[in-house]
């Protein structure tokens, strides 16, 4: 198992990297914390994700016609979430780690390493470096105008074949704990299953599909296996509906229900909008109740 320290920041690809910094500032009500990276291959802006979660959010940019960013853009996985990236004490314990689960560890950076998405990673990049934070903006609440109100990053959804296989992958590389599963019997087109990170800072959903016509299904038969969506929690539902109504963006296969008598509320916002990202947004009366 790779025993990190904190998630620091998910990172999107996207071909104009002011444009959506734009969005994720202006709809979202992230902040821009630094100019991030640049090199003659890609270039990065962090931005500190609104409430609680200490997660960043790092858009990635490629620079020139020969960026290795370029070959992700025109894959069917681009553009969109490129990588997870987290922070650990060791990078040489990491990579023994990686290796002791039969994966090789991908790439030669100083204080840097990965798997590989096609090399173990299950259809998706993780990045693990050593050293202080890269992420390192203090955790603040959303107050502007016409935002979305995020107060926490919820989970990432990683869609795959068999939702226990892939929750059982999870657990044995990452440490991830299993705390619910959708009962097989129940009537729709896909199953899941949650897993709560060491850290706490956000959680892991697995979903299959069920049946042909699942749209998970038609998602692997497109893409493969890798991230479906992004999930956040918004403090106020009206707020929410508000914002995205002022910057004429339209949510879709908007829900509502009741857990133990606690409402809560969900929606998805397409990926066009987004940079590339299916974003789901919920709302839940109580804290602890909606999953």
């Amino acid at each position: 198992m790779i025993e990190f320290v904190n998630i620091d920041h998910i990172a999107q690809a996207v071909r104009d990297a002011d444009k959506q910094v734009q969005f994720l500032s202006d709809v979202l009500g992230l902040r821009v914390v630094d100019g991030g990276y640049a090199d003659d291959s890609f270039r990065t802006v962090m931005l500190a994700v609104p409430g609680t979660s200490k997660i960043g959010w790092e858009v990635m940019e490629p620079v020139g016609p020969s960026s290795y960013l370029n070959r992700f853009l025109e894959g069917v996985r681009g553009p969109g979430l490129h990588h997870l990236s987290m922070r650990v004490r060791s990078v040489e314990k990491a990579r023994t780690s990686i290796r002791a689960l039969d994966i090789e560890p991908w790439g030669n950076e100083k204080g840097i390493t990965y798997i590989h998405p096609m090399q173990g990673g299950q259809g998706f990049l993780y990045q693990f470096f050593e050293g202080e934070n890269w992420y390192k903006a203090e955790i603040f609440e959303d107050d502007s105008d016409h935002t979305l109100g995020i107060i926490a990053v919820n989970h990432i959804a990683h869609a795959c074949s068999d939702r226990d296989e892939l929750s059982a992958w999870y657990e044995r590389t990452m440490g991830c704990e299993a705390f619910w599963r959708a009962p097989d019997n129940l009537q729709r087109d896909f199953q899941t299953c949650v897993l709560e990170s060491p850290t706490k800072q956000m959680r892991i959903e697995t979903i299959a599909p069920v049946g042909e016509e699942s749209f998970v299904r038609r998602f692997l038969d497109q893409r493969g296996p890798g991230v479906h969506h992004l999930t956040v929690e918004v403090a106020d539902w009206d707020r929410a509906a508000n914002a995205l109504l002022h910057h004429d963006i339209r949510s879709f296969s908007e829900r509502e229900g009741t857990t133990e008598g606690v409402l809560w509320r969900e929606a998805f916002i397409h990926p066009k909008e987004t940079g590339g990202v299916l974003l789901q947004y919920f709302w839940q009366e109580k804290p602890g109740y909606w999953i």
